[in-house]
């Protein structure tokens, strides 16, 4: 707790407890936050869809337990759930590999970096990945192509706010500028790594860490994913990753 308040999350007084005022407390930052928030909730929400949420949260809590199993049998499983994470850990590795040799400013990635980067990415898309499946899904190695970069689609979706959220939690960017940080666009890094004379970067660092495997198949999928993510989650990764 220490280090947040040093970071400016929470100013402590002198004055006692009894007549501190806590709203003083916040952050400035997240005082803005918190009051967007809940305007955006008073404008959006009347009294009837309150309580519309409201009978279907009840009724959804005392719903028959024969009822809750047979809506969770409708969901397929994701057996082959370590599988795609090994896959994904790979592929976004390579990656990130990749974006550090080709010698960009502003790119500082160690091992350590990759490592954490990639780990977290690949957490994120399983789940999403996993929320969009509708029937079950075969190992990476039987998965036909497009399931392949669909689910890499979703690495590259989730890569943009892994590389926020590591610069927030460190030390090289303070809370104070979090609205204001500049991230390295590590998508269009990306990008330029496999579609332009880059590419041949891509595949070096496949064939130097992996042999030559399917070192095509990466570079292959690897515009296509990011083709898709942009035209699926431009929230996420903007048209301008691709320039």
């Amino acid at each position: 707790m220490a280090a947040r308040d040093e970071r400016g999350l929470v100013t402590r007084g002198d004055r006692p407890k009894a007549t501190r005022d806590t709203t003083a407390s916040l952050h400035p930052a997240f005082e803005r936050f918190l009051r967007t928030v809940r305007a955006d909730v008073e404008s959006r929400l009347t009294p009837d869809e309150v309580q519309d949420r409201l009978r279907r949260l009840l009724g959804a809590a005392t719903a028959e337990p024969e009822a809750r199993h047979a809506r969770k049998a409708d969901v397929p499983g994701f057996d082959s759930r370590a599988g795609w994470a090994a896959y994904g850990y790979r592929v976004v590795r390579l990656w990130l590999s990749a974006v550090a040799t080709a010698g960009r400013p502003g790119v500082r990635l160690n091992r350590g970096d990759i490592d954490e980067l990639t780990v977290e990415t690949v957490a994120r898309a399983l789940n999403s990945f996993r929320d969009q499946v509708r029937q079950p899904v075969p190992e990476p190695q039987a998965a036909v192509t497009e399931l392949k970069a669909a689910f890499l689609a979703e690495c590259v979706r989730h890569l943009p706010y892994v590389n926020r959220s590591r610069h927030l939690m460190t030390e090289r960017v303070s809370f104070d500028e979090f609205e204001d940080t500049d991230d390295v666009d590590l998508v269009g890094l990306l990008w330029d790594c496999a579609t332009t004379e880059q590419a041949e970067e891509l595949r070096r660092v496949a064939r130097d860490e992996d042999g030559e495997g399917d070192t095509d198949e990466i570079v292959t999928l690897t515009p296509i994913a990011v083709r898709a993510a942009v035209q699926r989650y431009p929230e996420a990764v903007t048209p301008g990753s691709m320039a």
